[in-house]
């Protein structure tokens, strides 16, 4: 019977003791490789041998499948519930299913009954969720959520409000922010590549570079969006690439004439090309019967037979466009080639983590040999991500361009050498939660614990204060004179929560039912909170308010009530930029004051 390694046990160990005590929604970090399959059969055969009744979802058929194989590798027996496997059963208490599939049938197999909410067929004690950052939380949290996980949630929630949700994932994040907040309460492990590398569960990875007669021409204008964690180049964006790449057939030839002759050695190679134009193009380079391409229109068949003949060697090389990031587990798989950029951080760590699992026992035992992955980037993708990321593997692929080009820079903490453009220094050190140095070539400074951060973490990873604002996508709109707001007055005033509201009347107004009325923003602060992005967020409105160190300190140390007695002590703005959110809430980005300082709010 399998066995969970050191830190798989002590997650495991983490997820029981949370669900005895909460019912919040809690998640896992676990890097690619780490073995999520087998933490969620093992939670789920806890949970079915107490007699109770498990959910598990993932968003591909063949996560599904993985998933639940590995659980009736632990003696577990379970059903089915996913279109693109054929299977629609919930006979088991266990039930692994697939998002879509599932969220179709949310008032049939999984109806609510609400006279008897326990007999109900959608009754679980558990709901657990592989790929957790899939979840849309800002939807999941909404009255009327409108994603299929956000529907599949509430539904099961309002069947039984005291059911376990947990996560699972190797990319805690999207658009840049960590999932952890208003949904996800609780990050139960933190199981990094770093580590997983360290104490051999993955194999290192090794990175080739084109040179300037190996590179594809006119792909600078692609570059990672502000969202870059998460969401990769649009269909529409793609598709131009493909447009742009396959024009250059000839480079194509004999970018494929050097991956031959660098992966002659290797078990197996993915490669990841822009359009299925180019997918053929690259195929057409490849010995005759060596090669598979796998791309969303593949059907089901052909396609589990191209993976299975990758896994037995049959074909050494496998070509795709981004249908193969999750839910595929070849081994042999040794070398990665990047033949178009890619856009998301998360992809590309889950290409990454295509190729960094070691070999199985079975395949050693045949003589296999993996001593790490070469991964050979054609189109600057390690480069364009690592201005932007301190994640160790594209840190890694960044120092070891810097060390060929002869530009590097010594961390001051550790003296590893590091790409001029790192972000983080990649070198190791024990005491750090992370195993990680913790010097930071460029970065953000928490303003609740003096922390340093990744230029775009949007959290402390520390003490999780907010680092870039929620409403960023409105802060970053370029602001003129035409778009400030004069302000009439500015009210201090008690919260019911014991809160302060700071209420902005306007020179303006708005229109509402045929009414034109006057405009108020509003801004809420919670200075006695214990929370240290909220005392964060006062410190930042009295220093923008108030001048003076020793005039910001005895205002800080005021309680509520007394700092509304005391509002006199605050500089007024004559002029706001003021505009209501998606969800109602003012945002006020920056301020004018009499004097002439203008000043980005709090």
């Amino acid at each position: 019977m399998l066995k969970l390694r050191h830190y798989q046990q002590e997650a495991h160990d983490k997820t029981i003791a949370h669900c005895k005590e909460s019912n919040e929604p809690a998640f896992h970090s676990q890097s690619v490789g780490a073995g999520k399959s087998l933490l969620l059969a093992f939670i789920a055969k806890h949970i079915t041998d107490k007699k109770g009744h498990i959910l598990i979802l993932a968003r591909q058929g063949e996560l599904t499948s993985q998933n639940s194989e590995e659980y009736k590798m632990i003696g577990g027996k379970c059903s089915i519930y996913s279109a693109s496997l054929g299977m629609k059963s919930t006979f088991y208490p266990a039930v692994f299913g697939t998002e879509g599939t599932v969220s179709r049938a949310l008032d049939t197999d999984f109806a609510y009954n609400e006279k008897e909410p326990k007999k109900s067929p959608g009754f679980y004690h558990a709901l657990a969720i592989d790929e957790a950052h899939m979840v849309d939380w800002q939807d999941v949290i909404k009255d009327e959520p409108t994603t299929q996980y956000g529907k599949i949630i509430k539904h099961l929630m309002t069947i039984n409000p005291q059911i376990r949700i947990l996560g699972y994932t190797g990319s805690p994040f999207r658009n840049n922010c960590s999932i952890l907040g208003d949904f996800w309460k609780k990050q139960l492990s933190d199981v990094s590549t770093y580590q997983l590398i360290n104490e051999g569960f993955l194999v290192p990875p090794v990175f080739g570079f084109a040179d300037d007669d190996h590179h594809y021409q006119g792909l600078d204008k692609y570059s990672p969006s502000d969202n870059a964690s998460a969401d990769d180049y649009s269909a529409k964006e793609l598709a131009a690439m493909g447009r742009e790449i396959c024009k250059q057939k000839d480079k194509t030839a004999l970018i494929m004439e050097e991956v031959i002759e660098r992966t002659r050695n290797r078990l197996g190679v993915l490669i990841t090309c822009a359009s299925k134009n180019h997918c053929e193009q690259v195929a057409e380079c490849l010995p005759l019967g060596s090669w598979g391409i796998v791309t969303d229109s593949t059907g089901s068949k052909e396609r589990k037979r191209i993976l299975d003949d990758a896994k037995s060697g049959k074909i050494k090389y496998v070509i795709q466009i981004g249908c193969l990031t999750t839910g595929v587990n070849v081994t042999r798989w040794d070398c990665l080639v990047f033949l178009r950029k890619i856009g998301s951080l998360v992809q590309l760590i889950q290409l990454a983590g295509r190729g960094l699992r070691i070999l199985k026992d079975e395949q050693m035992a045949q003589g296999m040999e993996k001593h790490d992955c070469l991964m050979l980037d054609y189109t600057d993708t390690f480069e364009a991500m690592g201005k932007i990321f301190d994640d160790p593997i594209v840190q890694g692929a960044m120092a070891a361009k810097s060390e060929k080009e002869y530009e590097v820079q010594e961390c001051p903490k550790c003296g590893t050498e590091n790409s001029e453009f790192a972000v983080r220094c990649r070198g190791a050190d024990s005491s750090a939660s992370d195993g990680r140095c913790e010097h930071y070539f460029k970065f953000t400074m928490c303003l609740a614990c003096e922390t340093e951060n990744a230029p775009t973490a949007r959290t402390c990873r520390n003490c999780d204060a907010i680092l870039i604002d929620p409403n960023a996508s409105l802060n970053r709109k370029s602001y003129t004179d035409a778009d400030y707001k004069p302000v009439i007055k500015m009210r201090l005033e008690l919260a019911k929560n014991g809160g302060i509201w700071v209420n902005y009347s306007l020179d303006s107004t708005y229109h509402k039912y045929g009414i034109d009325r006057p405009e108020i923003a509003r801004e809420f602060f919670d200075p006695e909170s214990k929370e240290q992005f909220k005392k964060a967020k006062w410190w930042k409105f009295i220093s923008t308010h108030i001048q003076g160190s020793t005039f910001r300190r005895t205002f800080a140390s005021m309680k509520p009530d007394a700092c509304i007695k005391n509002q006199s002590m605050l500089d007024v703005p004559t002029h706001i930029t003021h505009r209501i959110n998606d969800k109602g809430f003012s945002v006020i980005n920056r301020k004018k004051f009499r004097s002439g300082r203008e000043e980005k709010a709090s």
